[in-house]
């Protein structure tokens, strides 16, 4: 199974859709920000080894797209700002139980989703994977240019 992407604005036709499962994993960032980028390709991984756990990656790009948090993120407990991408959050029928800031490789998310909901019948190894790590060399100079402008 892989990720299933929606941007924040579709959220509002989808959320019954992510609030109709036991357990769902929403990721939400922004395409332009390489720890997103990184994130969603560590989703991928964790996707496929965990195919009963359906994994949302949610785009918030734009103004209509951030718009969706008062009436669909909040009062499911999903607190998330533009500052705080990527973010992950673990539901149960639609409410969250468990949240995440920042990114993590594959092997750390399904260490989390395992803390809460168990271990995977297929664990992802532990390591960057090919995928995590092709998005790595692709924003190395995204990323440099991010260190040295915190550096100042």
């Amino acid at each position: 199974m892989s990720a299933t992407a929606i941007s924040g604005s579709a959220l509002r036709g989808r959320i019954d859709e992510v609030d109709a499962h036991e357990h769902a994993l929403m990721s939400i960032g922004r395409e332009v920000c390489p720890a997103c980028q990184v994130q969603d390709a560590g989703l991928q991984v964790l996707a496929a080894a965990r195919p009963e756990l359906p994994v949302y990656v949610v785009s918030m790009d734009g103004d209509d797209d951030w718009s969706v948090r008062e009436d669909l993120l909040w009062p499911r407990d999903i607190r998330v700002s533009r500052a705080a991408t990527p973010a992950l959050v673990l539901l149960h029928r639609g409410r969250a139980v468990a949240s995440q800031h920042g990114a993590l490789p594959a092997h750390d998310l399904d260490a989390w989703v395992a803390a809460i909901l168990g271990p995977a019948a297929s664990p992802v190894p532990p390591g960057v994977s090919d995928a995590e790590q092709a998005v790595l060399d692709r924003t190395a100079p995204r990323r440099a240019q991010h260190a040295a402008v915190k550096g100042r």
